[in-house]
């Protein structure tokens, strides 16, 4: 009984521990504006300046990840996840968020 117990939660380890790995979505699927395409939404973000609108990887200083973000929130575009970057520990002491806190 023990055997096939234990043989048993190997079997679901090896199960559970062979998913595929999921890369979190692009940035552009995060922002949303009544009326806007995702390609109006990348390219809006582009005029915000981003560079990189998956977001994997970009390793711009945060004042200018700020600066972007804001530029999109100033647009009238909205987070699907209702982040708001200068709410987020630290980050908040940036000068880009005066005002915003």
């Amino acid at each position: 009984m023990f055997k096939r117990a234990l043989l048993f939660g190997l079997g679901m380890l090896i199960v559970v521990g062979c998913t595929p790995f999921q890369p979190p979505p692009p940035d552009y699927t995060k922002w949303y504006k009544e009326g806007v395409s995702q390609a109006g939404i990348k390219s809006a973000m582009r005029a915000c300046g981003y560079t990189n609108i998956d977001g994997a990887g970009d390793r711009s200083p945060i004042d200018v990840r700020l600066t972007n973000f804001y530029c999109m929130k100033d647009s009238g575009f909205k987070r699907k996840d209702n982040v708001d970057m200068c709410k987020l520990g630290r980050i908040g002491e940036s000068p880009v968020c005066e005002g915003r806190r």
